[in-house]
């Protein structure tokens, strides 16, 4: 080698150390600028954030084996390290700000040293540098899902010693190298055992791969696979049955997720994401490389299958958080490191050290100003002022033993999953607890509020059966009022809440009266179809009104409210309404059947219209209203609460 190479080569080394310092400084101002940004009171970032927080606490408490045990053996590894450095005296709030940050700093090391390892290329190694750094799978994961992040970092270092066994020609290093890399996918199935299956199956993938392009021998090719298999085995029997768990309240299946967007694809895959993907078909479409290594083989056989998994939701809805996994996953740095300096039009630049650092300026910039930009949508605190300031309050006073109380929340109208996180909130700020979500009526009768959603069924099915229902008599029941639908509380409520604190009541059952519940509209509604919204209005006196407003109907417009009976009586069943301009009527079916038909008088006044005076037997029953869709008038309803008085 000339000593003109051997220098150049030197000096490209010389500048790595100062691009990694560039990139952990790109890394960490993203982070403080987020935390600036959108962080409510200081508080950690993130959605899922506050479930983290919740289980560190958990663990701590309870101790590492009860709190495995707990969870099932599932995904327990990131909590549990967290309880420990609470332990050492760090708080968990800060171990949730700091750990996820590190995390990526490491990924993103461990990535260049991978590359640099295996392709013994420096200006690769920068250009890996670059694209690692602003990696969308990094940005994401460590925004909320800080599991997944440990589990891909730890997936990262089995990466590495995975390409190192094909390698390998030294029976005991294999040996060693073989069993490091089963220890490390054992470890991960532990972190987070999705992301450890999906690498797994990468890894598989490429090593079928591999073998095919003669890169590995048959007999490392059957130990790898054993390897990867049998130390997946415990961790896919785990998930599998995690995932019955998790299909049990909805009767065996997955609760179906609305699929990304085209929009969404190209938020996930970032900007050097999408250039690495255009990248890939012009150097196939160039010929330009064949596979001829083990991580070219992986890097591929990673991108067939994030791309693959990734379309798979549009076959079945109810596996699109895994294709979003899969896209969020898209090898970005492998694939530009492999792919740009091939690149024919980028030759005479990548040949350069200017060149090379002018593309890893560009990823990392342009990638910041990209990520600073769409942050909110992921890094944020995601809780009000008032919210966090009711939830110190209770931490602080102790004005109620969480161990004795229930927390009830809602999923507002369209908004499936905030009920959930909000009980996240809660366990982060006063540890372990009993949630209720759905309405208070249902709660008071000892039963489950039901939901159209799937996610929120799910979520409330859980959520119930956790209930100690024999001692719910007499435990607490909490009501923050941000964390509860209908906002602004409505008056009527203050009856029987009774004020702990700002924004935070406490049911008082001796004020409840079972005899007559009063039920908010708009956010009571389980089911609709025709064009029914809600709207702020004065006259209203639970804050808003479900309304229909079409004035060239085309079909039959309906909404449904269920409501809980706690005994067998007669009841009547009042409608609080706006007596609008004539309008088609308004057919009301109690469970089906037609009660009676409400037409307009035209007073503009708010009127209370019984529609049902009879017999009900204990339990759940459905009103609905039924607009008829005559072209000649229009449909219109405006209707505030309902009342079922015994």
């Amino acid at each position: 080698m000339s000593e003109k190479e051997l220098g150049r080569r030197a000096l490209l080394r010389y500048y790595l150390p100062i691009w990694a310092f560039i990139s952990i400084a790109a890394i960490t101002g993203l982070w403080i600028l987020f935390y600036i940004r959108y962080s409510t009171d200081g508080l950690p970032l993130g959605w899922d954030t506050p479930y983290y927080i919740w289980r560190i606490h958990s663990a701590a408490a309870s101790g590492a084996v009860s709190f495995v045990f707990g969870l099932r053996y599932y995904n327990f590894l990131y909590p549990t390290i967290g309880s420990w450095i609470t332990v050492a005296g760090l708080d968990a709030f800060w171990v949730e700000a700091i750990v996820p940050l590190s995390l990526w700093i490491v990924g993103t090391l461990i990535i260049v040293a991978l590359v640099r390892e295996e392709m013994h290329d420096t200006k690769a190694s920068l250009i890996a540098l670059g694209a690692g750094s602003t990696w969308f799978g990094f940005l994401r994961l460590s925004s909320d899902l800080h599991a997944n992040l440990l589990g891909l970092v730890l997936m990262l270092c089995g990466t590495w010693l995975f390409l190192q066994t094909q390698a390998e020609v030294r029976p005991r290093l294999l040996a060693a190298k073989t069993s490091g890399l089963g220890g490390i996918i054992l470890l991960s199935t532990f972190a987070h055992v999705e992301t450890a299956i999906f690498i797994s199956a990468t890894l598989v993938l490429a090593l079928i791969l591999s073998l095919w392009r003669s890169l590995v021998s048959f007999r490392k090719f059957v130990t790898i696979l054993a390897t990867i298999c049998l130390s997946l085995l415990p961790g896919a029997v785990i998930f599998w049955f995690q995932q019955q768990w998790i299909a049990s309240p909805l009767q065996g299946r997955l609760p179906a997720i609305p699929t990304m967007s085209l929009v969404t694809w190209f938020l996930y895959l970032g900007p050097v994401g999408l250039a690495a993907l255009v990248a890939v078909v012009m150097i196939f479409y160039l010929k330009l490389m064949r596979i001829s290594s083990p991580i070219i083989a992986l890097t591929f056989s990673w991108l067939l299958l994030s791309l693959g998994i990734g379309f798979a939701q549009y076959l079945n809805q109810s596996i699109t958080p895994f294709s979003e996994r899969a896209i969020i996953l898209m090898p970005t740095p492998f694939l530009a490191a492999i792919t740009i300096p091939r690149l024919a039009a980028l030759k005479k630049l990548t040949s350069q050290l200017k060149g090379i650092a002018m593309i890893s300026m560009i990823m990392i910039g342009g990638s910041t100003l990209y990520y600073g930009n769409t942050g909110h949508q992921f890094y944020n605190s995601f809780i009000s002022d008032s919210a966090s300031a009711s939830l110190h309050y209770l931490q602080s006073s102790g004005a109620i033993d969480v161990r004795k109380a229930i927390f009830i929340v809602s999923d507002p109208p369209g908004q499936p999953g905030i009920g959930e996180h909000n009980s996240f909130w809660v366990g982060a700020f006063l540890g372990d607890h009993y949630t209720y979500l759905g309405r208070l009526d249902f709660l008071m009768t000892g039963l489950e509020t039901p939901f159209a959603d799937d996610q929120s069924a799910q979520v409330s099915r859980i959520f119930f059966e956790g209930l100690p229902l024999n001692q719910v008599p007499n435990m607490t029941i909490v009501y923050i009022e941000d964390f509860n639908s209908p906002a602004p509380l409505p008056n009527f409520f203050l009856t029987f809440l009774q004020p702990l604190g700002k924004n935070v009541y406490e049911v008082n059952r001796a004020a409840w009266n079972p005899n007559l519940v009063i039920i908010p509209a708009y956010s009571s509604v389980l089911s609709s179809s025709g064009g029914w919204y809600w709207s702020a209005r004065t006259w209203t006196r639970s804050g808003s009104s479900l309304e229909l407003n079409s004035t060239r109907p085309t079909q039959v417009a309906t909404a449904s409210v269920d409501f809980a009976v706690p005994q067998d009586a007669t009841y009547n069943v009042t409608l609080r309404i706006w007596d609008g301009a004539p309008s088609n009527p308004i057919s009301v079916m109690l469970d089906g059947k037609t009660t009676t038909q409400l037409t307009y008088h035209g007073t503009f006044t708010a009127v209370n219209a019984t529609v049902f005076k009879g017999t009900l037997s204990k339990g759940v029953h459905t009103l609905t209203l039924a607009v008829d869709n005559q072209p000649s008038l229009p449909q219109y309803v405006s209707l505030d609460y309902i009342s079922i008085k015994q």
